[in-house]
Formats: structure tokens, C-alpha cells, sequence
């Protein structure tokens, strides 16, 4: 499944890195799962390795983390400041990692999410305002904050498996025809939404063929073979 969320307030995008992206219950052979930075438009800004709280709400206010000047030019209050693209794994998937620790499926998980959001980039564009233009141009850069989860958050306390990716995309773009940041133009991304969910899941369940696990079909979605289809439901 693919989930497109947009934040429109930046204390609200704060918040929610606070409060969800960045959890620390989240842990991966005993190690917490860090949000990365991903995309073109961060190795332009110099953000690589791992999502720092400080870099995260620079972006927030629409300022540039390393100069601190202002990103894109303008900057008004309850502005875009980004979507949270939700990847997630089917149940079995999550529940087959949760007993198994096995490494295989996080990979292939986080090359899926990574090469769909690398072609979600190629559709990014700028929007083009000046001398009385009003189009969109194409850019191919984007800067996102990663953060893998292992789990939904707990009902009644106790959590459910549940393996599944935030890519919280901000909205700049670095415009190279005109050499500067700009407020991104999502539409394209937005209308090929069930594309690239369907892209994602057939990464997936490609990688995880290639990797000797068996895939079986239930309609339009799959589920990992040998996970009996009650626990699925049960979860």
C-alpha cells in the first residue's frame, strides 16, 4: 500500500517528527531503525546519513540547514511544507520479519520503497511564475527524510507487526534553469500515485522471488507463501 499525506503547517510537520517519525520503540536487531536522508535535492543541500532533528525542522521553517538563509523565496504561514509518502509491506511480510529477524526482508523492503521514491523523483517539477509564465518545469530532484518502522502503534498496549516507510518529502525543488529553490509542483506525482504503488509492490515481491521466498496471490495484493492465512488475519 501507498499512502499520500500532505502537512500543511511546519510546527505540525515538527510535531509529527517528534512524536512519529522518529519514535525511539522502534528497533532492528537491537538497534534503532535511524530516519536517513534520501533524494537528489538533499546531496544539493550537503543532508546525507542520518535525519538530525535540527536539519529536520530547518526544512520545517523553509530554511536552508546549512546557510540558515531562507530555502525557497517565499515563506508564509500554514505553507506546504511537504507530503509523507507511506509505504507498507503486506501482513505477512511484517509478521514473517517480526519472528525472523530475517535481514533479506529489509533490504528488499527498503530497495523497493528507495527505487520507487528515485522514480517518483524523475516526475518532480518546479513552478514557473515569471513574465507572466505560469507552467511547470521538469527538475528530477526532490529531499525526503526516510524512517522505517517495524510496527503499528500499539492498541490496548500491545503493538502489532507491521513493516512499513515514511518518506516524508519536503516541498523545494532546486530549479537549475533559474538557480534556485522553489516550492515543488506534486501533481504528476499525485495523479501516478496508483502507479507507483503498484511499482512498489512489484519491487517487492520481485526481490523477495529472487531471494528464494514464495509469493502467492490473493486477488490484486500477494502475501509471503508458508504464513498461514489466519495469523494474517488475526493481525
Amino acid at each position: 500500500m501507498l499512502r499520500m499525506t500532505v502537512n500543511d503547517n511546519a510546527a505540525g510537520a515538527k510535531s509529527y517528527y517528534t512524536d512519529g517519525l522518529s519514535r525511539e520503540d522502534y528497533y532492528s536487531e537491537g538497534q534503532e531503525v535511524a530516519g536517513v536522508w534520501q533524494g537528489r535535492g538533499a546531496e544539493k543541500l550537503g543532508l546525507s546519513g542520518r535525519v538530525e532533528k535540527a536539519d529536520f525542522e530547518s526544512l520545517c521553517d523553509n530554511r536552508n540547514p546549512r546557510s540558515g538563509g531562507n530555502l525557497t523565496p517565499r515563506t508564509k504561514d500554514n505553507r506546504r511544507v511537504g507530503y509523507d509518502f507511506n509505504f507498507h509491506a503486506p501482513k505477512s511480510v511484517s509478521i514473517h520479519y517480526a519472528l525472523t529477524g530475517d535481514r533479506r526482508i529489509m533490504d528488499a523492503f527498503q530497495r523497493a520503497v528507495r527505487e520507487t521514491m528515485v522514480e517518483m523523483e524523475r516526475d518532480a517539477k518546479g513552478r514557473v511564475r515569471k513574465k507572466g509564465q505560469r507552467g511547470d518545469r521538469p527538475t528530477g530532484n526532490l529531499v525526503w527524510a526516510e524512517f522505517v518502522h517495524l510496527t503499528a502503534r500499539p492498541v490496548g498496549g500491545v503493538p502489532d507487526p507491521h513493516l512499513h516507510a515514511h518518506a516524508f518529502t519536503f516541498n523545494a525543488t532546486w530549479d537549475q534553469e533559474e538557480g534556485v529553490w522553489k516550492a515543488g509542483e506534486f501533481g504528476t506525482i499525485k495523479k501516478r500515485a496508483p502507479y507507483f504503488e503498484a511499482a512498489f509492490h512489484a519491487r517487492l515481491a520481485g526481490q523477495l522471488a529472487r531471494e528464494g521466498f514464495a509469493i502467492e496471490r490473493h486477488g490484486k495484493g500477494w502475501e509471503l507463501g508458508g504464513i498461514p492465512r489466519s495469523l494474517v488475519q488475526k493481525f
